[in-house]
């Protein structure tokens, strides 16, 4: 296991990766983020994630394409200068190698599905429904300041002991360090699309929402860039076949709700709220970021 702190300066500079991927991303810059020398930085990011730096960054600014293309009205040639490629070849190339077709034909032909690559329904085959026209309601979200732990990898049966362990560690920290107010909380948070890279891959980060900076070595601070509209849906967490309801509520709302309501997917994290009730029951508020349709 790797040293905490070194997974928490780590942390640090895949944070602020995240947020500057249109900027200097050099061995330099980053290891002074974490607080290593160059020299030794580029091992202990590959001793903390198992990557090395720059296909790792590759990878990262790629998949930032990908979803801008999915969510966002942009120009190629301009995205070929923002995320640092030398010519729009060389970004075409780099693109095609890692989701099989060019940039232009991943903008004509991909189109937005669902939160994973099934759905039960057809699109074409999704009516209005009254009740479950019930089930959504919009909302607007700030920014989430958090202590969180990530995982890589998310499961579409709800599925993965180390989401839950990381709860566990959570739940055990707040209740150690007093830090549970009547403002805290419990979430979930999908930095990824499964539309450009595989569920496997998918970064998620269990979090608990904090009111300033923390500093701990068991878990990181991190703000998440949540600010803006969402559609959200509560549901409880103990019902029989919760996967299978859970899809049925997504293949509903990108299927008719979002069009029929005149918005369309955005490129934020998608998240999840965690709201036990009296009752001891579970229920999760999921949150889906969205922005006005321009049609």
């Amino acid at each position: 296991m790797s040293d905490p702190s070194y997974q928490k300066q780590i942390e640090q500079a895949l944070e602020y990766a995240e947020h500057h991927m249109d900027s200097d991303l050099s061995l330099q810059t980053l290891s002074k983020i974490a607080g290593f020398s160059p020299y030794h930085f580029h091992r202990i990011f590959h001793a903390v994630t198992g990557k090395n730096l720059h296909p790792y960054i590759q990878e990262r600014r790629l998949n930032n394409c990908a979803s801008r293309l999915l969510y966002e009205d942009c120009e190629i040639t301009e995205m070929t200068l923002d995320y640092g490629f030398a010519t729009p070849s060389s970004f075409a190339r780099s693109f095609k190698k890692q989701f099989g077709c060019t940039p232009t034909q991943y903008k004509k032909t991909k189109e937005r599905k669902f939160p994973v690559p099934f759905a039960e329904l057809p699109l074409q085959d999704i009516r209005f429904d009254a009740e479950m026209e019930k089930r959504f309601y919009e909302a607007a979200l700030s920014d989430l300041s958090t202590v969180c732990i990530g995982i890589t990898g998310i499961s579409e049966t709800w599925d993965n002991p180390e989401i839950t362990r990381a709860y566990e560690q959570i739940f055990k920290w707040l209740k150690e360090n007093q830090k549970v107010t009547p403002h805290t909380k419990i979430c979930g948070v999908t930095m990824d699309t499964p539309e450009v890279q595989s569920l496997s891959s998918c970064r998620y980060y269990a979090c608990a929402t904090v009111e300033s900076y923390v500093y701990d070595e068991r878990l990181a601070y991190r703000i998440f860039q949540t600010s803006g509209a969402y559609i959200c849906c509560k549901m409880n967490r103990g019902i029989n076949d919760f996967a299978d309801h859970f899809f049925r509520h997504m293949d509903y709302l990108y299927g008719f709700y979002m069009a029929s309501h005149h918005y369309s997917p955005d490129n934020r994290p998608f998240v999840e709220f965690y709201e036990r009730m009296p009752d001891g029951e579970l229920y999760i508020c999921f949150c889906v970021p969205v922005k006005k349709s321009k049609n």
